[in-house]
């Protein structure tokens, strides 16, 4: 009987010993199955150099949770390589990990875990330390996002391995009633103990997860879809594109990354921007998210330089006949010339006629400069009225060059008509211009493509009325050459 009391108390002794310089295994906490991943940052992405704000990976509340590391001091964030396997989601790569270097003790990593809609929070994550790191992380959490307590929470601190080793931390928020449901719930970990203080070292974090469970039941999204075909011309704002979809979404995201310029809103899913580089037909997979599942759309992208814009009407009057002109048709249409004019309508002895030499300004096709149009004073009782259908075009642009006698109209006054009548001066770059003296042509430039109702529309008319000084006398006049319409087919 001796000898068994003797070696029972000589097992209890060897156990002893063998557990007193290590920690002894934490109870496992075991998430509900009816836990969700709500946030998630495997920090893979992380860029090089300082980081002042990780953002996390996978978020259910887009646009509220975020990593940052407060406090003064020259502690800061980087990322570092290689990470570490240890609670990664989704079979990840180790890639990259968070780092939070000394001096750390005046600082701390604020995490923001907003827990709207979800209950019964669980936190995990990967972590350790250099050799110079600091050895403890104190754990502590506010429900009002100032306040940090540790009320209710189990696990208060821990100390971290040195690198490679890591350990995964688990704190149970679950029986934490105040952190439910909460927008302003926050984890604080704090550094302290031997070398948190120091100007070298660190600790190190990966694959941070918040689990809880969803406060009502649903069901996954279904049923998304985008418009399938979108061709885009660079620097040009798109129409955008927006999803159909069946049931509630928390948020969307997209893979690959869009062309640059573009975006897609992750609480709608709206695609929109102005992309800025060009980009072959590339397919896209679009996820919308909620607290129950996901379903997945595809879309086809693409963007392409800016179309050269076609000749749509060109006058370069260089075979006008002598004499008083009434109607001056076009030398060159797309659509039908016989329809495409000038006329000077109104009233009093003003007339057009033909002026040599014209102008080699806006030219096309190589030809010579020719003739011109003269526009006769009195000038102040009549227009020129420019007939030209923009019928199956877009972004129309109107040139021309022009000049005046030393006694011709020193104003030109400019409007349009998209219903052949009423003329108006709505968004025009500029409605008026003083042309300048013979012998020297200038190039006038109107853009009309962003005005409604100027692209495709075949009772389009742009108007010429002169006023200013000598608009009403008996001699002067006003010469115009080589006058273009441009426009992108539709």
């Amino acid at each position: 009987m001796r000898y068994h009391y003797t070696l029972f108390t000589a097992l209890i002794a060897l156990m002893i010993s063998c557990t007193s310089d290590r920690d002894i295994t934490e109870t496992t906490v075991i998430t509900d199955p009816q836990a969700v991943l709500v946030h998630y940052w495997n920090f893979n992405a992380l860029p090089s150099g300082t980081v002042t704000e990780a953002l996390p990976d996978m978020s259910l509340i887009p646009g509220e949770a975020s990593i940052a590391y407060e406090g003064n001091g020259e502690g800061y964030m980087d990322d570092f390589a290689p990470g570490y396997s240890t609670n990664a989601q989704n079979s990840d790569a180790d890639g990259s990990g968070l780092r939070a270097r000394n001096p750390s003790d005046t600082r701390a990593i604020i995490v923001s875990l907003p827990t709207t809609g979800f209950k019964k929070s669980i936190i995990k994550f990967a972590t350790a330390r250099s050799g110079s790191g600091a050895v403890t992380q104190n754990y502590s959490y506010t429900i009002d996002g100032i306040n940090y307590i540790t009320t209710g929470l189990e696990k208060t601190s821990h100390n971290a391995p040195e690198d490679p080793v890591n350990d995964l931390v688990t704190l149970d928020f679950s029986a934490i009633i105040a952190t439910d449901n909460n927008p302003d719930f926050k984890l604080r970990i704090a550094f302290s103990g031997d070398n948190a203080s120091g100007i070298t070292g660190n600790n190190r974090f990966d694959n941070f997860t918040l689990q809880a469970i969803p406060m009502a039941n649903g069901a996954a999204p279904t049923d998304l879809s985008y418009a399938q075909n979108n061709a885009f011309t660079i620097n040009s704002a798109i129409m955008p594109i927006v999803p159909a979809i069946t049931g509630s979404v928390i948020s969307y995201s997209i893979t690959p990354a869009l062309p640059e310029g573009l975006s897609i809103d992750p609480s709608t899913g709206i695609i929109s921007g102005t992309p800025t580089v060009l980009s072959a037909p590339t397919s896209y997979t679009v996820t919308a998210i909620n607290a129950f599942g996901n379903t997945t759309a595809t879309l086809s992208i693409s963007v392409s330089p800016i179309p050269e814009a076609a000749l749509i009407h060109y006058w370069n009057f260089n075979s006008l006949p002598t004499g008083t002109l009434t109607t001056v048709n076009a030398d060159f249409s797309l659509l039908a010339a016989a329809n495409t004019t000038i006329t000077y309508p109104g009233t009093g002895a003003g007339y057009m006629d033909q002026v040599t030499p014209g102008s080699a300004l806006n030219t096309q096709s190589d030809d010579a400069e020719g003739l011109g149009l003269r526009v006769r004073n009195p000038s102040n009782t009549r227009s020129i009225d420019v007939k030209a259908s923009t019928l199956g075009y877009t972004d129309i642009v109107i040139k021309f060059a022009t000049e005046r006698t030393g006694s011709g109209a020193s104003e030109q006054q400019y409007s349009y008509s998209i219903d052949g009548t009423n003329f108006i001066t709505a968004g025009l770059p500029m409605a008026t211009y003083s042309p300048p003296a013979e012998p020297n042509f200038e190039l006038v430039t109107l853009d009309l493509s962003g005005i409604p109702g100027v692209a495709n529309n075949p009772n389009f008319i742009f108007r010429i009325r002169f006023g200013g000084a000598s608009a009403s006398g008996a001699s002067g006049n006003n010469r115009f050459d080589n006058l273009t319409i441009h426009g992108n087919s539709l």
